[in-house]
């Protein structure tokens, strides 16, 4: 657990250059024609499925873009377009790395809890159930405490307005969420 508590010293860190990456793309307006692409929006526990399964940082970045696209742009950016197309483009990059690298950890924090099976996990992972495995790894204080960490971070950037908390929502809403789904799929993949 000791590993466990410098990995989420890692991951504090890792939030500061998402949160930045994030207010950086909040400044500007959601651009959508940039993506005419546009897939179908995966389930969170969709995504993080596969994101599980992906062996690549592209492969990542690839299965992160259509909820980057459809569900946090909308919800972090007002509606509209852009005058330089391009600078939207790099903090759309910037961010979609960000969020990759963050995520990224969560599948490092699940080999650690293999490692060492907290109590809490032995009876839904020898069940093999999701629902009560991404349960027992609910803590709600710690989730808490990066919540407001990231609106404190966010006001730190001088993101004006509702930036902070719509940055702190979409933490809590998806960021957070998706990284536990990916950690139920690496404990239920990797489990034996």
């Amino acid at each position: 657990m000791n590993k466990l508590a410098q990995l989420r010293t890692i991951i504090a860190s890792l939030d500061e250059t998402l949160v930045k990456a994030l207010c950086g793309r909040a400044a500007f307006r959601v651009n959508a024609e940039l993506y005419h692409e546009r897939k179908r929006s995966l389930s969170v526990a969709e995504t993080a499925n596969l994101f599980g399964t992906a062996s690549t940082i592209a492969g990542r970045i690839h299965i992160l873009r259509p909820f980057y696209v459809n569900t946090l742009l909308p919800e972090l950016c007002e509606a509209g377009n852009d005058e330089d197309r391009r600078k939207c483009i790099a903090a759309d990059a910037s961010s979609m790395n960000a969020l990759v690298q963050r995520l990224n950890l969560s599948v490092h924090v699940a080999a650690l809890k293999l490692e060492e099976i907290p109590d809490a996990l032995r009876q839904p992972l020898m069940e093999r159930d999701p629902v009560l495995l991404e349960a027992a790894i609910t803590n709600h204080t710690v989730e808490s405490e990066v919540i407001a960490r990231i609106l404190d971070m966010s006001r730190e950037q001088h993101a004006g307005g509702a930036r902070p908390e719509k940055i702190a929502c979409l933490y809590e809403k998806w960021i957070i969420p998706i990284s536990r789904k990916i950690q139920v799929h690496d404990l239920l993949a990797k489990y034996r």
